[in-house]
């Protein structure tokens, strides 16, 4: 973190107290520490006033680990803890921990009574040396998750701890683990289930503490999530719990600055120790700003800088400085909401808002996506967007919301919901559909390249067009076309996204009949597949089945790939691979007509998986009539259908005996009738 960026910004800053005779990043760190005293009714002067103002290590610990909630009730119980055990302010992780338990206080709504015994439980364990060593290094931030325990409070009382530290000892990495120690039970012997009251009541007395009797009895993934994050937290180790969608699961800080999820289901992750927001992005933005203490005290020292100045009204002055501080520390949260605050309070017109929306784009976007589009989203739009009304100017707001877009490359810190902040821009075109549809085709243009959030634009587009075809059909059409432009010019590299969009637009039209939007997305993917080199002999007249649509049950199983589909009933070729009893592939013939025969080039491999599967063939895709079965195995088949006087709309082959077919082509062919 040391880089070019933070030598230059400590230059600033050096500068900003020797040119405009301000007080000294030290003088406002003590001015700011003595108004606290005293709002604390702490004097000064008095023994811990005077231990905590000669240390400015402990008042940079105090003010700069992290968001301070009451911090005039937090530092009162910084002073009570001191006052049971003044060798704190000497021994730097005995005041490291205080710290953090006196930060984390008002949090937990603890008084010193509260918190004094957990402040002296890691005290003793780490004299004991019965702490993981990685305790000795941690910051007064990391400290703050020993400090605040789990989500299930009775894993937080001291027996639970003393348990965790005798019984579950590991090395960092293996905490992961940890749940593990209780067995996954939904229900208890007596038949109580855990969701209810009594599950844990019968046991209360048979053991000597919470942890143990979980430990005994087992639970679900509420109980045994929290047990391995206490069991990591009770031996020096940070730890967090945290729930998802149906389930709960826990994460470690496995070594320094890595935080690894532990019985984790999905992405969608909120966590019960958090700071400025709840999702896994804010947590790893947060503990990413605190990795580098050196750079933390210096941002700590420019915002402290930033207040004096809007303090005496000089907000241009303040501002100046916070744009250095947000551009060389942007993982700091705390930078891009004071600049805010002073915005506000200045009133700045539209120039000094449109810096700010710059340095988010630049700088914050980039590093985290969700937190980007939250500071965006609250406080940036309501000053950018014309009369804060998307109707006065769509085009000029539609501008303003893409350059976010352009800024993203990756999910950054951790994925998102990037579907939500879709939805919250849309809100802003009020009424205005046509613009909204304008701006999500647009939107999928952008991305398609990195091809990472082109599938969450796709699924809510096609959510939100599913009942107005002619939006839907528009739509597809504008990224047809811009994805057809692209691949011509730029080689292969948008292969996945249309892969992408393929896989989820063709079983989807299939489904529904649509044969314009089948042919418009199928037709991209000829650029992205090879040929069939099988060429069977063709039966006379057109190839009735192109220009139609191809569909399977359980399109997009874990052997086949949709976006594949279209070739299949095509001279290009390309296949498909079912997955249900019975086996069915259908076509809905690109034209109606008299059918004259069918071609099919089964896949390599497993050709008796056709015996004894049925064509049949169908006016309307409903009422179907048998026309052929198969009796031998091979890798092409012809039947010959001349003379049948077969009419059809639709032609499929059904295998009501197992659940496997899979060819390379399936073609129709005949005299075209409509």
């Amino acid at each position: 973190m040391n880089s070019p960026r933070l030598v230059a910004f400590a230059l600033f800053f050096s500068t900003c107290f020797t040119a405009f005779a301000v007080p000294s990043a030290q003088d406002l760190l003590q001015e700011e520490t003595t108004k606290l005293l005293k709002e604390a009714e702490l004097d000064p002067t008095g023994d811990f006033g005077t231990a905590f103002l000669t240390s400015p290590d402990w008042q940079h610990e105090f003010h700069d680990s992290g968001p301070v909630e009451a911090p005039a009730e937090a530092l009162g119980i910084l002073s009570a803890l001191w006052s049971k055990d003044s060798s704190i302010s000497s021994d730097p992780i005995k005041r490291g921990m205080a710290t953090a338990c006196a930060l984390e206080s008002p949090r937990r709504k603890w008084t010193v009574d509260d918190v004094f015994p957990r402040y002296e439980f890691f005290r003793d364990k780490w004299d004991q040396g019965l702490l993981n060593t990685m305790y000795a290094d941690l910051s007064i931030f990391e400290r703050r998750y020993l400090a605040r325990g789990v989500q299930h409070t009775r894993f937080n009382e001291l027996a639970s701890m003393h348990y965790h530290n005798d019984e579950v000892c590991l090395p960092s990495e293996k905490y992961t683990g940890a749940c593990w120690y209780a067995r996954w039970i939904l229900h208890n012997p007596f038949g109580d289930s855990i969701h209810g009251p009594q599950y844990y009541a019968p046991f209360l007395n048979s053991w000597g503490n919470y942890a143990e009797i979980v430990r005994n009895v087992g639970g679900v993934c509420g109980s045994l999530s929290n047990f391995g994050a206490a069991a990591a937290l009770a031996n020096g180790i940070p730890a967090v719990t945290m729930g998802e969608p149906g389930h709960c699961a826990y994460a470690v800080m496995t070594k320094p600055g890595h935080w690894q999820p532990a019985y984790s289901l999905s992405w969608k992750r909120d966590l019960h120790t958090s700071f400025h927001g709840g999702s896994w992005g804010w947590h790893i933005l947060v503990t990413t700003a605190q990795q580098d203490i050196k750079a933390t005290r210096t941002s700590g020292d420019i915002r402290r800088l930033a207040r004096h100045y809007a303090g005496k009204n000089n907000f241009s002055k303040a501002l100046e400085v916070l744009a250095t501080a947000r551009q060389t520390h942007p993982a700091d949260w705390q930078n891009w909401i004071l600049s805010a605050e002073i915005l506000e309070k200045a009133k700045k017109g539209l120039s000094a808002w449109q810096e700010f929306h710059q340095d988010i784009i630049k700088h914050l976007a980039p590093l985290g996506g969700e937190v980007a589009f939250h500071l965006l989203h609250k406080k940036a739009y309501p000053h950018l967007l014309p009369k804060n009304n998307l109707k006065d100017s769509p085009q000029q707001t539609h501008k303003i919301f893409a350059s976010a877009h352009r800024a993203l490359t990756d999910w950054g810190l951790g994925r998102w919901d990037f579907q939500r902040t879709l939805k919250d821009q849309l809100k802003l075109f009020g009424k205005d559909t046509p613009a909204q549809d304008r701006f999500m085709a647009e939107l999928f243009s952008i991305h398609a390249e990195q091809n990472v959030f082109t599938a969450d634009i796709l699924a809510l587009q096609l959510d939100r067009t599913k009942d107005d075809e002619k939006r839907f059909h528009a739509f597809i059409s504008d990224i047809s076309k811009s994805l057809a432009k692209n691949t011509d010019a730029n080689g292969d590299q948008y292969k996945n996204v249309i892969t992408t969009l393929a896989r989820s637009v063709l079983p989807k039209a299939a489904a529904n009949g649509d044969k314009a939007t089948f042919q418009a997305i199928g037709k991209l993917t000829a650029g992205i597949f090879d040929k069939s080199d099988v060429t069977p002999e063709k039966f006379p007249g057109i190839l009735l089945s192109s220009g139609g649509t191809f569909g399977i049950q359980k399109p997009g199983n874990r052997w086949d790939n949709p976006s594949r589909h279209w070739g299949v009933i095509e001279e290009h070729g390309g296949d498909f691979h079912t997955d249900a009893t019975p086996a069915t592939a259908t076509i809905q013939l690109g034209n109606y007509g008299d059918l004259t025969g069918v071609v099919i080039v089964t896949r390599t491999g497993q050709f008796t998986r056709i015996v004894n599967a049925v064509l049949q063939t169908s006016i309307n895709g409903k009422e179907w009539t048998d026309v052929h079965t198969f009796k031998k195995h091979g890798r092409t088949h012809r039947v010959d259908l001349r003379g049948k006087d077969l009419s059809a709309g639709y032609v499929r082959v059904i295998h009501e005996g197992q659940p496997s077919l899979h060819f390379h082509k399936f073609h129709v062919y005949g005299d075209k009738k409509n």
